[in-house]
């Protein structure tokens, strides 16, 4: 008997709709340094917001740290009283005062330019009737007046702060 040969069926081509799991093993990979990368990142930046609004060095902490810490003493300089001829002649004034300021190295300072100081106060002073010392408005008037005289030669140096002026005397014949 003869055989006859059987034909080889025909090999077609597989048409294939998805890709092979390998290459998506790969892009997962690839993928899972750089997600971790970002984590890092953003973790860092969490981490230094919170230094920075909450740490030693931000506002709020120094604000605590400043109202923890007692504030310090005023510096007081007591300068010699006051004896000075009013307007109209009849009337004298005798008036103590005292200098408020912010620390000791202003202290240092004012008392440098003390000669004129007092020289600027004494022409003040008497400048005044007693009718222009005689309600306690006009005596505040009378300190703001004493406070910016004693600023004038101090404001060409370095300008201390001299934070007020209070009287420790006052009287008027």
């Amino acid at each position: 008997m003869v055989t006859k040969p059987v034909p080889k069926p025909a090999l077609r081509p597989v048409a294939t709709t998805a890709e092979p799991p390998a290459p998506v093993k790969k892009k997962k990979r690839k993928l899972l340094p750089i997600i971790g990368i970002i984590l890092v990142l953003a973790l860092l930046a969490g981490v230094g917001s919170w230094y920075f609004l909450y740490g030693p060095g931000s506002p709020q902490h120094t604000a605590e740290k400043a109202a923890s810490q007692p504030p310090k003493p005023p510096v007081f300089i007591t300068l010699e009283p006051f004896t000075v001829n009013l307007q109209g002649g009849d009337h004298f004034l005798q008036l103590g005062v005292v200098l408020q300021v912010s620390n000791d190295e202003t202290s240092d300072t004012v008392k440098a330019y003390l000669p004129q100081i007092r020289n600027r106060l004494l022409l003040l002073l008497s400048s005044k009737s007693p009718a222009d010392l005689e309600s306690i408005e006009a005596k505040r008037k009378l300190a703001d007046e004493i406070l910016a005289e004693t600023r004038l030669p101090l404001a060409e140096s370095v300008r201390p702060d001299i934070q007020g002026v209070l009287f420790s005397s006052m009287v008027i014949q």
